[in-house]
């Protein structure tokens, strides 16, 4: 009878195939995109409340131009906003730069899990990062393990949804009543995020802590500055909890 030749693999060649199949298990682009989209149909109201908004001092292809290019919904109704009362551009830039400044402060907090990534990637990544992308992929990186492009896949959802609202709220912007309370559905699904993200007792009170922040410096600080303000003080005690306790 002929004999079976057998062949024994190094234990290290071994290794890297079971580290190889776990690495394709992790996460990517298309899981972040799903796993978005029920915030990103979050977004739409305030999608329609800027188109609404925009009205006042843009074209439908300037609205749709500020989405495709800014991107940030918080910035662009201050954009819109200041626009329709006259202010100059470099005083509506001047602004918009320090509402979003936060973004310096996610950026930092999801660097660690983009490791190893090429500069096309990076610059995708900057362009995706909004506070719901960051919520669903900073989750799914430390629960997860989602890979970088996981971020991509998570803003693309809202990128896309984000187009046709704004699109939509410009065109309808007629139909859409004033003070219906659209921009508050973004709230809303950041509230939900939220309760996704935190779990510990030091996060909760972290949490409190920045909302109460943010709710006292409204008193004398600038809206622009509210945010930045009151997520670096609770980051800084965040950190310290961290570290000494």
């Amino acid at each position: 009878m002929p004999r079976l030749l057998t062949v024994s693999l190094p234990s290290a060649t071994i290794a890297r195939m079971s580290a190889s199949c776990v690495e394709t298990e992790r996460p990517g682009l298309w899981a972040g995109f799903r796993a978005t989209l029920p915030v990103a149909l979050g977004c739409v109201p305030f999608g329609l409340a800027y188109g609404a908004v925009a009205a006042a001092s843009l074209s439908p292809w300037q609205t749709s131009l500020m989405s495709l290019t800014v991107f940030a919904g918080t910035a662009q109704f201050v954009a819109v906003s200041m626009l329709a009362q006259g202010a100059d551009l470099l005083s509506v830039w001047f602004t918009c730069v320090l509402v979003n400044l936060r973004l310096l402060l996610l950026s930092a907090a999801v660097s660690p899990h983009l490791q190893g990534i090429g500069a096309a990637q990076r610059l995708a990544s900057a362009q995706a990062l909004t506070d719901e992308s960051f919520a669903v992929s900073l989750g799914a990186f430390r629960t997860h393990d989602a890979k970088p492009v996981y971020l991509v896949g998570s803003g693309l959802a809202i990128y896309l949804f984000w187009q046709i609202a704004t699109l939509v709220g410009r065109l309808a912007s007629g139909l859409i009543p004033q003070g219906f309370g659209l921009e508050y559905a973004l709230s809303a699904s950041l509230i939900c995020l939220l309760f996704m993200l935190v779990h510990s007792r030091r996060q909760w009170v972290v949490a409190l802590l920045a909302i109460v922040l943010a709710l006292v410096s409204r008193l004398w600080l600038p809206d622009a500055w509210v945010v930045l303000a009151a997520t670096m003080i609770a980051a800084t005690v965040g950190l310290g909890l961290k570290r000494w306790l």
